[in-house]
Order: structure tokens, then C-alpha cells, then sequence
């Protein structure tokens, strides 16, 4: 049973007699072993001389009296030493019990001498080893637990771990199989697509093909009627084409899309067709024309619309044609239109033909000259002829970026 170690500090420790607290010796309790056997030699040493002196007359009485005294001592000694003695082996016992492992083991305190201290000592020592030990065996016995909740959670992740990785594994291999299938459907697609493409680029190049032989067809129509007017007319000669050359650069300077100057380079090569209705003796007349004969100049513009209006143009060719002569300010023919009523591309054209009508020769005038032509548009511009229109066809002359090339004109015209 443990030991309370303030117990095991009373002084008043149990008796020194064998029966633990009666006897003989009870009383006799010296606190160190070195007093006990000074006690024991003094008695021993006084009590001899004493008997001796006593007995010194009667020789068989003194040998008797000290055989018994030699017992008595020999049997109080034996009886010293085994107190002595016993705490000692007793105390032994007890660590060797220990050191077996069992800690409920602890010295029997006889007295308050130097083994009973040491006794006491060593019962502290122990109660304090048996602390440390239970300590230690819970804090032994919180850590074999801690280790098997943590040996559990770690089987649980292993398992974990395993499961994962089986259907990371399964969904590996589903992936690769839908990629490997969505692989040769895309190469089956793509091969599908590259022929459509190829048939279709075909297709474009054949249709490319055709428009082409169209846009060069209907170019050559245009040019046609355009050579139909001016073989009719040897003052129209030409004519036409630098109008329309003129009225692309005055559109490309003022950074018209590509397909509108594509439209007004047309609309200007045929420009004044709808003279063709017009006799050529009115065309040619040398002096002023009748009010009948300049209504039927004037109404050119609508012949010309008349007979191009039907063809399908990408572009608003008809259109162009029928305004080339309006005004901004309404005094055009044959409509009268006013302003933004007028396309761009009509407004362009109408400075381009007036320009090159007064540079070149008429049956009723001489030549005039480019000074008179742009100072002509210089004057009507913003009343008759539109502000941007007038200022880059002036650039381009002052510029010397355009100029009008009659002799080779004429030469492809013929």
C-alpha cells in the first residue's frame, strides 16, 4: 500500500523491540548506532568491575555470576545487533523488490537513528519514483492512444488515398478513351471540313472565276456604249474617260471606300450615254442652240438612267448618272434636287465634267483651258458645287498630282 512520505517523517517511529513496541529494549531509543554501542561497552565495562569487586571472596559464585553476565551480554548483543541489523537487510529486501518493478514495496522504519532516516529517505525516494512512474504511464498510456487514433486516421487515408487513386486511375482511362474517340471524330470532321473546303475554295475560285469574266464583260459593255457616244460625236472623243479618271482621284483624295470609287470610275466612263438620243446635228451645231434643241441636251441625264438603269450594278451607277447635273442649290436638272439629296458620288462627277468640259475644244467654243475650269468650280463652291469636293479636285492640280492626258486617251479610244 503507498505511503503518504510525511508519514514516513514522524519521529516517533515504532519501538525498537521485535514485537514493535514492548520488550525489554522498548524504552531504549538512542538516535544513533554509535551512542547505542558506547552504552553497551560502558554498561559491560562498569558492570565487570563491579561484580567483580562483589564477588572477589566466593570464586564459584563469581564464575557462575560471570558465565551468566557472558549469556546475559551475548544475548543482549545478539539482541542490539539484530535491531541493528534488520532495518539494513530489510531495506535491502525492498530495493531488490523494487528493482523487480514493484513499487508498492516500501522500508520499515524501527527507529529515528541513521537507518531510520535513511529508511524514511528512501520511502520518499520511492513514493517519489512511484509519481514519476504513474506519470509517466499515463502520459505512456495518452500517447499509445493518441498513436492509435493516429494508426486509424492513417489507415482511413491509406483507404482514402487508395480509393482515389483507383478512380483517378478509372477516370484516366474513361479520359483517354473519350479523347482518343473525340480525336478521330475531330480527324474524321477535319477531314470532312478540308474537303468542304477545298470543294468550297473551288466553288469561289470558279464563281471568282465567272465574276471576273462578268466585271470584264460588263466593262466592256460599258466601254462600248461609252465609244458608241463618242464615235457619234468626235468632240465627245475621250471625254468620258478623263471625266471619270478626274473623279477617281478627286475620291481617292478625299479617302473614299474602295467600292464607291469603284461605282463613280464606272458611272464616269458612261456618264453622258443618254446623249445617244441626242441628233448628232444638235451635237454638232457650231452656233447657240434653240430652247427645244437645249431641252433635249438637258434631258440626256434621264435617257442615260433609262438605259442603264436595268443592268445590275454593284453600285448606284444609274443613279450617278441621272445627277451628275444637279446643283446644291436646286438649279440642277433634271429633278431639281437640293443639297444631301445629291449622292457624293454625283457631286464628284458633276465638278470632274465641268472642269474638263471648259479645258477642252466644243463645236460652239475653242478650248478654255484648266485656269478657267478650276476658277469656274472655285465660284460655285458651296453654292453650286460641294465645299470638299471643289477643294480636292484644286489640290490635286496645284499639287501636280493629276493632270488630264488626252493624247493617250484618244489613242485607246481609238
Amino acid at each position: 500500500m503507498k505511503r503518504n512520505p510525511k508519514e514516513n517523517l514522524n519521529f516517533s517511529g515504532p519501538s525498537l523491540s521485535p514485537g514493535g513496541g514492548s520488550g525489554l529494549l522498548a524504552n531504549f531509543v538512542p538516535r544513533r548506532i554509535r551512542t547505542k554501542f558506547f552504552l553497551l561497552f560502558g554498561l559491560l565495562t562498569a558492570g565487570y568491575p563491579a561484580l567483580f569487586m562483589v564477588l572477589s571472596k566466593q570464586r564459584g559464585i563469581m564464575l557462575i555470576v560471570g558465565l551468566a553476565a557472558l549469556a546475559l551480554g551475548g544475548l543482549f548483543v545478539f539482541l542490539i545487533g539484530d535491531r541493528i541489523i534488520r532495518p539494513i537487510v530489510q531495506m535491502t529486501r525492498t530495493a531488490e523488490r523494487l528493482a523487480k518493478g514493484d513499487l508498492k514495496s516500501r522500508a520499515r522504519v524501527y527507529g529515528r537513528d541513521e537507518v531510520g532516516l535513511l529508511a524514511r529517505t528512501f520511502n520518499a525516494m520511492v513514493d517519489g519514483l512511484e509519481k514519476n512512474f504513474r506519470q509517466l504511464e499515463l502520459r505512456n498510456r495518452s500517447l499509445e492512444d493518441e498513436a492509435a487514433k493516429r494508426a486509424v486516421q492513417m489507415d482511413k487515408d491509406a483507404a482514402e488515398r487508395l480509393r482515389v487513386e483507383k478512380e483517378l486511375r478509372v477516370a484516366r482511362v474513361e479520359l483517354n478513351r473519350l479523347v482518343d474517340k473525340r480525336t478521330e471524330e475531330l480527324s474524321q470532321a477535319n477531314d470532312e471540313l478540308y474537303g468542304k473546303v477545298l470543294e468550297t475554295r473551288r466553288s469561289e475560285d470558279c464563281l471568282q472565276s465567272n465574276l471576273d469574266r462578268v466585271e470584264k464583260a460588263l466593262e466592256g459593255a460599258v466601254k462600248a456604249m461609252s465609244l458608241t457616244l463618242e464615235i457619234r460625236d468626235p468632240y465627245m472623243a475621250g471625254h468620258q474617260h478623263r471625266v471619270s479618271s478626274l473623279a477617281v482621284a478627286i475620291a481617292q483624295e478625299m479617302n473614299l471606300p474602295w467600292e464607291r470609287i469603284e461605282g463613280l470610275r464606272l458611272a464616269g466612263i458612261i456618264h453622258d450615254i443618254g446623249k445617244i438620243a441626242v441628233p448628232t446635228e444638235i451635237m454638232t451645231k457650231l452656233g447657240l442652240l434653240t430652247k427645244m434643241e437645249f431641252k433635249l441636251i438637258k434631258d440626256h441625264p434621264r435617257v442615260g438612267y433609262e438605259i442603264v438603269k436595268d443592268i445590275a450594278f454593284r453600285w448606284p451607277v444609274a443613279h450617278i448618272i441621272l445627277q451628275h447635273h444637279e446643283r446644291l442649290d436646286g438649279s440642277g436638272y433634271p429633278e431639281g434636287l437640293v443639297g444631301d439629296a445629291i449622292l457624293l458620288e454625283a457631286q464628284i462627277l458633276a465638278v470632274a465634267d465641268v472642269v474638263e468640259s471648259i479645258c477642252s475644244l466644243r463645236p460652239y467654243r475653242p478650248a478654255l483651258g484648266l485656269e478657267k475650269g478650276l476658277e469656274e468650280v472655285r465660284r460655285g463652291r458651296g453654292i453650286f458645287y460641294d465645299t470638299r469636293v471643289v477643294d480636292a479636285c484644286i489640290k490635286l492640280f496645284r499639287d501636280g498630282r493629276f493632270s488630264f492626258k488626252k493624247e493617250a486617251e484618244t489613242a485607246l479610244i481609238q
